[in-house]
């Protein structure tokens, strides 16, 4: 595999995602909802506090992971209606290089953008005065990561499978389930039938449940809560990496079989 092919690819989708207003456009909008959060300090009142910080990460983490669903959903299809893919593969490139490569890109772009949103919470927890559970803290970031992941390769396998606008609706759909499984499952398994049962419990292998990756109310919560175990996190992380392979795999049979 020709790694300085494949970084090449990963950093033109950098750079892409880079030149365009999307990204800043949901970190200013993020700046905004942490002014809010920091607002509320003025009236003292600790629980509204906590509740609006931990509805703050979420919201960043939300806003990341539809931009990463969005990217990753236009990168192939948009390479085949403008005939750039046509020059990029005539050279020694293999299409699992040139797909990897995309990837890695997706997965950069979403880590500079929770980046961003991360330094905005930051600030807004240093001028708040509030102490933060490192520990705890960083596996948020670690396990956000992770799904950022899942998502990317999960944008891609869709986007071989229906057209863009499909894909994105699609992911989303699949995001938000995905990260409201527990919740459904709690309060629909009981309520259902023997063979209902069974197909939700067939949806957990198909569709990751990524509510596994939020922590983000253990991270406003760390007072009262300790950090996740090894074993715990090791477990996430082979996981996730299980979702990764298969969408990624799926998406290069797919990527390889269509004809250019």
């Amino acid at each position: 595999m020709k790694i300085v092919s494949t970084l090449s690819v990963a950093r033109t989708v950098w750079l892409e995602a880079l030149r365009r207003r999307d990204i800043y456009a949901i970190v200013i909008i993020s700046c905004v909802l942490m002014a809010v959060v920091m607002g509320l300090d003025f009236f003292h009142l600790e629980g509204l506090n906590k509740f609006y910080r931990e509805f703050a990460l979420k919201f960043m983490s939300t806003a990341t992971a539809i931009t990463v669903i969005v990217l990753s959903a236009r990168q192939l299809p948009r390479e085949f209606e403008n005939r750039t893919i046509y020059p990029l593969l005539a050279r020694p490139l293999s299409r699992f290089e040139f797909l990897l490569g995309k990837f890695l890109g997706v997965w950069l772009t979403a880590l500079f953008c929770f980046g961003l949103f991360m330094v905005v919470f930051l600030l807004g927890m240093a001028y708040l005065q509030t102490n933060l559970q490192w520990a705890v803290f960083l596996q948020y970031l670690y396990l956000q990561t992770m799904m950022m992941g899942v998502l990317a390769a999960m944008g891609f396998v869709l986007s071989m499978l229906c057209n863009i606008d499909a894909a994105i609706a699609f992911g989303s759909l699949l995001f938000l389930f995905g990260s409201t499984m527990a919740s459904m499952m709690n309060t629909v398994y009981e309520l259902s039938t023997p063979v209902a049962q069974w197909m939700l419990i067939g949806l957990t292998w198909f569709i990751p449940q990524l509510f596994l990756f939020d922590l983000s109310e253990k991270t406003v919560h760390a007072d009262i809560w300790p950090p996740v175990s090894f074993e715990v996190m090791a477990a996430l992380t082979l996981y996730a990496l299980l979702f990764i392979t298969v969408y990624f795999t799926g998406a290069l049979l797919l990527f390889r079989r269509k004809g250019l």
